[in-house]
């Protein structure tokens, strides 16, 4: 029989990370040049990843599939988690490094007049 409380928090969870993808584009549309370009390709990749894994884990665990079909459907989804994750990382240390004060390419000054 299927739980609606968790049909409810995986619609949540859906609507959640559709929107997180959604501003995560806004903002790479808004910083397609410059420094932070690099930094928010990273961040949109993972938040796309992240929002795919959900989705999957989501309808594998309201649609009912054949065993072998769930388990492929549950390995994609963590490993898209987990890639997701990882560019999220690599998106957060890049952006670190450009407002970091030892970044020798950029001076904070010229950022803030950007």
């Amino acid at each position: 029989m299927l739980d609606y409380s968790y049909v409810a928090l995986g619609i949540i969870a859906v609507s959640t990370v559709l929107g997180m993808a959604y501003y995560a584009s806004r903002i790479l549309l808004q910083m397609r040049t410059g420094e932070l370009e690099k930094t928010w390709r990273f961040l949109v990749a993972g938040a796309y990843l992240i929002e795919a894994a959900v989705v999957i884990l989501f309808i594998q665990e309201v649609v009912t599939f054949s065993s072998i079909i769930s388990s492929i459907a549950t390995h994609l989804g963590v490993t898209m988690l987990v890639i997701g994750s990882v560019y999220i990382l690599l998106g957060f240390r890049a952006h670190y490094h450009v407002f970091s004060p030892k970044h020798p390419n950029v001076k904070m000054d010229k950022l803030i007049e950007r």
